[in-house]
């Protein structure tokens, strides 16, 4: 049929997913000639604005001209994060990764902007400025249907996002954008609960303007006299989101008499602002293992922001509509898969608690219908009485901290999933019914305890508590030192089976976390403790060292799998624990189930996972020797996929259990089953450069582990996009090995980003000296090879007017900084001898030696006036 044929057809849409096709009819083509078919899609609101938005759409040149400006509008965000060097692919990988990693994390604007003064400080100084990251969503995978995303049809416009997303994708967002100050930090520590544990899902920040003259005022001054009454009722309506109140100004025929940027900063000037959030479902065992990425990235930037953020800053306590069961509510007697015996599992280890819904309830607008904000915090006193219980933000941590040492398995050694969800590898869905648990959890707990400790060392300053929570640590340093006291010691062969010492000493503990949750589950006293900074220190070194100890452990019960007898010397990732003694409460579970209490304890295992050692070199990366030994048992073991040259997201999982989780369920090589996950891979690689090894770290990326030194024609796809996973040499079909599969926006990104800012600003761009004041100092680490690259075609490097190899990025989003190589070698940790800073009134700033002084550095910090920087090796 010819295509007058088939639109001369009647055309029924009844019981039918509405769909479309362009196609030209009548069109010759000459040789050389083309023709562009062009297809519009989106979303109206009514049927009857289509017309209109076709009238728009069929303009000529519309579609020409909307093409270019997002061409120029991708280039416009991307060059903040310009870079020059001798690989032109290196570059551009670095502005896709920028972008993506923005698309899903978002990008931070700063709005509030009035005066000068405002555009001279920082978030934190100035409380009229507010954050707003625009773009945020979830993934967006367009090759995986069921991984949909929301985002607002409006100016600011923002989606949900997936909690450990969205604070691993705004991790370094201060780095790119100083102004923001503690921004993100402050936004994910007022997420966690009471119980220790964050929601799934994190919105868009609202805000309401709570002072009505003040609202008048605005209203008044970014209005018209016609519309000023409607802007008050608009601004005084309750909360709202940027992009919302030019949609309520568009459908009310509001007409502003100042320019729509003017009218915003005016308005945020004077909001209040809220971080939103939603349970969603589950409590995920990582979720708050990306804080401590968070705050290094803010104190490489503020490191004399750190006492007033750790210490006055006060934060309240997300309040979810979910509670963790005790474990005598979720330890259940079932059938073995063989119905050949009995074992224990833990099942439904949360419930939705209605009465944390009535709770919330009290605070429904009779007139609105909608539940306030306020119904998204922890408060004191009874229902719908009280005030939002606050802490400072190093008190916070060390509930945190507290929360997660009290959850360590029965042997000491992983991070229990007693919330029902594993970590960020949720293909190990399984894992928590086995009584399972996390290593990777655990190296994160020392670091956290080790920061806690630190910061407490450094300023001296107590520790202000929840009365609550003073009660459990007491339950839990006399559990420890009743440990202490009974002798035990780990011998050096350890049996599977529990022993009772440490057992005695989990059930107390976990007795001790379990009632302090029952005592805060609705409000908390409002009453608190203090702990001295003495003895805060005391029992978090006697935490930590726990901690050590229960790494030690796991490496003596180390890891099984096909080729692994447990002796490679590598971390295991998980254990599981077979409840091997128990008695029945004499109560059932909701499916009718026996439910029971665990009196002794076998420990079972898995094989090697990538993850373990990555998290591990944590713990290790001020030790060279054991860096490289631990990078050399990664590269022989199982985990090293010798025809691709990466490494597998675990080892060969032939003949392990289908309790584990859905990654059984995939063909070996696919998925999270011994494939090639992307971002794991990168979270190895930045602890690679982060430990300082140098070589193996850009002998890995240019031997085609990283992008863009893959080959393009066995990846499949663009060189600078990033994949979910690689379909590794463990997949049967070769034709597919090494191509990537399931582009996304994924945390590869944030992990590439971090990469960069190691190899061209340095760990810590901002330091202080010894008179408390603080100075810049850019220390990179850069390859010869990124100056110039004899070896590649088209790798000649730029040389400044001496004759000397030049590379340059910009700095802040903002400041071109250029490196000049003097030395004519790589920059492996090599000081500067002088820079140039250069004004924006053509004034230059010399600076003799490797930092640059206070008054210079905070105006870099600022932004304020400053063009360039030229920094001489």
């Amino acid at each position: 049929s010819s295509i007058e044929e088939i639109v001369a057809n009647p055309q029924y849409g009844d019981a039918k997913t509405s769909s479309a096709f362009a196609a030209a009819q009548g069109v010759k083509l000459a040789p050389g000639e083309s023709v562009t078919l062009t297809s519009v899609y989106g979303k109206a609101e009514n049927i009857k604005d289509l017309p209109k938005i076709a009238k728009i759409v069929t303009k000529k040149n519309f579609i020409t001209g909307k093409f270019q400006r997002a061409r120029d509008m991708m280039n416009e965000l991307t060059s903040k994060v310009e870079t020059h060097t001798a690989s032109k692919l290196f570059d551009g990988t670095i502005k896709q990764n920028y972008l993506d990693n923005s698309l899903r994390g978002g990008m931070p604007v700063i709005l509030g902007e009035l005066d000068d003064e405002a555009r001279s400080s920082n978030a934190d100084e100035d409380s009229r400025l507010k954050v707003y990251h625009v773009f945020s969503r979830i993934h967006g995978d367009l090759e995986r249907d069921y991984n949909d995303f929301n985002i607002d049809p409006t100016y600011f416009s923002q989606g949900p996002g997936n909690y450990r997303d969205v604070a691993q994708n705004r991790r370094n967002d201060v780095v790119f954008s100083p102004r923001i100050g503690s921004f993100v930090v402050k936004q994910f520590l007022s997420f966690i609960q009471a119980d220790g544990y964050e929601p799934l899902t994190v919105q868009a920040y609202a805000y309401q303007i709570e002072n009505h003259n003040e609202a008048s005022r605005v209203a008044s001054l970014i209005s018209s006299e016609e519309s000023t009454s409607t802007v008050i009722a608009i601004l005084s309506g309750g909360i709202f989101r940027p992009g919302q109140l030019f949609s309520l100004f568009d459908e009310l025929d509001v007409t502003l008499k100042v320019s729509k940027q003017r009218a915003i900063d005016e308005i945020m000037a004077i909001a209040t602002e809220s971080p939103m959030a939603l349970y969603g479902s589950g409590y995920w065992a990582d979720h708050w293992e990306y804080y401590l990425d968070l705050i290094e990235a803010y104190t490489s930037i503020y490191p004399d922001g750190e006492e007033s953020l750790m210490y006055d800053t006060e934060l309240r306590y997300f309040f979810s509509t979910a509670t963790v069961k005790p474990r005598s509510q979720k330890y259940v007697e079932d059938y073995t898969f063989d119905g050949k015996s009995k074992h224990i599992l833990q099942l439904d280890a949360t419930v939705f608690d209605n009465d944390k819904v009535k709770e919330q309830e009290a605070f429904r607008n009779v007139t609105t219908g909608l539940v306030a904000n306020e119904a998204n915090w922890q408060r004191t006193g009874g229902p719908g009485n009280g005030r939002a219980f606050t802490s400072p933000a190093i008190t916070k941590l060390f509930l945190l901290g507290l929360m997660k040492f009290s959850m360590r398995d029965a042997y000491g050694m992983g991070v229990e999933y007693e919330g029902g969800r594993p970590g960020w590898n949720d293909a190990m869905n399984g894992l928590a019914g086995m009584v399972g648990s996390g290593m990777p959890e655990t190296f994160e707990l020392s670091e956290l305890l080790k920061y806690v400790l630190s910061v407490v060392k450094k300023f001296q300053r107590p520790l202000v508590v929840p009365s609550e929570l003073a009660d459990m640590v007491d339950t839990v340093n006399d559990a420890l030192d009743e440990l202490l006291a009974s002798g035990y010691e780990d011998s050096e062969e350890l049996t599977s089976d529990v022993p009772k010492e440490l057992f005695k000493y989990w059930d107390t503990v976990a007795s001790a976390r379990e009632s302090y949750r029952n005592e805060v589950q609705y409000y908390f006293s409002g009453d608190t403790v203090e702990i001295a900074a003495e003895d805060a220190i005391d029992m978090l070194t006697k935490w930590f060292d726990q901690v050590q100890l229960g790494v030690a452990r796991s490496m003596k019960i180390g890891s099984k799998g096909i080729d692994d007898d447990g002796t490679s010397g590598l971390p295991p990732s998980y254990f599981s624990y077979n409840v091997t003694k128990w008695t029945r409460t004499h109560e059932k579970n909701d499916k009718g189930l026996p439910l029971v209490n665990a009196e002794a304890m076998a420990v079972g295992v898995f094989p090697l996972f990538l993850e373990a050692p990555t998290r591990y070199m944590k713990l290790i990366v001020d030790d060279q020797d054991k860096m490289v030994d631990m990078y050399d048992k990664v590269l022989n073991s199982g985990l090293r996929d010798d025809q691709l040259k990466m490494y597998f997201l675990s080892a060969d999982l032939t003949g392990q259990s289908y309790d584990m989780g859905r990654m059984m369920a995939f063909a070996a090589g696919w998925l999270e089953n011994q494939s090639i996950w992307m971002h794991m891979s990168y979270k190895y690689y930045l602890q690679l450069i982060r430990g300082k090894l140098y070589d193996q770290f850009y002998s890995e990326m240019r031997g085609g582990g990283m992008l863009p030194f893959m080959d393009p024609k066995v990846y499949g796809r663009s060189l600078m996009e990033c994949s979910s996973f690689i379909a590794s040499s463990a997949f049967l079909d070769p034709s597919v090995v090494g191509r990537g599969f399931l582009a996304r926006l994924s945390g590869s990104t944030a992990e590439f980003l971090s990469i960069w800012r190691l190899m061209f600003i340095g760990p810590n761009p901002y330091v202080m000296n010894d008179d408390g004041d603080v100075e810049m100092q850019l220390i990179p680490a850069l390859p010869m090879w990124l100056f110039e690259d004899k070896e590649t075609a088209g790798g000649e490097g730029k040389r400044d007017e001496d004759g000397n190899l030049v590379v340059s990025y910009k700095l802040f989003a903002s400041i071109m900084v250029t490196y000049h190589n003097t030395l004519g070698t790589d920059l492996f940790e090599v000081e500067p001898t002088s820079y140039i800073v250069t004004m924006t009134d053509g004034s230059t700033v010399e600076v003799e030696g490797s930092k640059i002084p206070t008054e210079t550095a905070v105006k870099i910090r600022k932004l304020l006036g400053v063009e360039t920087i030229d920094v001489y090796f």
